[in-house]
């Protein structure tokens, strides 16, 4: 029976992957207030009394525009945490895998971003996670695991998805940025592939991508969103969808233009074929349409 310790309680991936482990899978929780609240010393006990095989760290602190302002507080949680974790995992020499982002990036890539393509983050939320990537390969390089994913949603937690949702129910007209392209990602379908990496041990440490198949802009996400939620009932009459460029949002934090990620290398070694974006988006729609 393999031993894990997940940490993360109700984010979007932490919960799909409570959700989807395996019977023979003995799981710890760790929520991430237990975590940064918890003794140094209280956690040592835990984990060389516990003697886990793998970590998932499936926590980050993922407000972008909040970020510049609260920096401090998006290196303690994108960068410290991973520090001190991997530094338990130490003790034992645990497996860790860790999710990055494809923020990393600086999107002037014209292709699909592979996990050897150079990193330049734009914004202080991509550098505090390319600073856990860099910590990750430099001190427990044989032992990491780090996936970089991009648009995630789920069910669960607050995603993209739900709140296209939730304004279709209300306004008569929504903007949304045209000029930001990337692969859209459903959380559950990651979940299958962390549990695959850990159980079928094919894949070594290392640096990879996963999101699912293709590429759209924000606008282009909405309007599938729309399309099949119309068809499944979770929204009535067909909102107006206004396509605009970012700057028009008076967002001041810069975000990569194009950030699709090639998960052609993970998903040659667990053999898995590619599904487009737009089958797991009615996927995750449906299970939200039967509750």
């Amino acid at each position: 029976m393999l031993k894990v310790v997940l940490l993360g309680q109700s984010g979007q991936l932490a919960s799909e992957l409570k959700f989807s482990a395996p019977a023979f899978i003995q799981l710890r929780v760790l929520g991430h207030a237990e975590f940064c609240t918890l003794s140094d010393a209280v956690l040592t006990d835990f984990f060389l009394r516990f003697r886990p095989d793998w970590v998932v760290n499936a926590v980050a602190y993922n407000q972008v525009d909040q970020a510049e302002l609260s920096p401090d507080v998006a290196l303690a949680g994108n960068f410290c945490l991973v520090q001190k974790l991997q530094q338990l995992c130490a003790l034992n020499q645990t497996k860790l895998l860790h999710i990055s982002t494809d923020y990393v990036f600086d999107g002037e890539k014209l292709t699909s971003y592979k996990e050897s393509d150079q990193q330049y983050p734009l914004n202080y939320y991509g550098k505090t996670k390319l600073l856990a990537e860099q910590w990750l390969q430099q001190e427990y390089k044989a032992q990491s695991f780090i996936i970089r994913t991009s648009w995630l949603y789920s069910v669960y937690g607050k995603n993209f998805v739900k709140t296209m949702l939730q304004l279709m129910q209300t306004k008569r007209q929504l903007q949304v940025v045209q000029d930001q392209m990337g692969s859209p990602c459903w959380a559950y379908g990651l979940a299958v592939v962390i549990w695959q990496i850990i159980c079928n041990e094919t894949v070594i440490a290392g640096v990879y991508h996963w999101a699912d198949s293709g590429f759209c802009s924000r606008y282009e996400f909405a309007c599938e969103i729309q399309h099949l939620a119309i068809q499944l009932g979770l929204v009535g009459d067909e909102v107006e969808l206004i396509a605009v460029n970012s700057e028009q949002l008076n967002s001041v934090v810069k975000r990569p233009v194009f950030s699709a990620l090639d998960s052609g290398l993970l998903r040659e070694l667990l053999s898995l074929p590619p599904v487009p974006w737009q089958q797991q988006l009615a996927k995750a729609l449906k299970l939200l349409s039967i509750g």
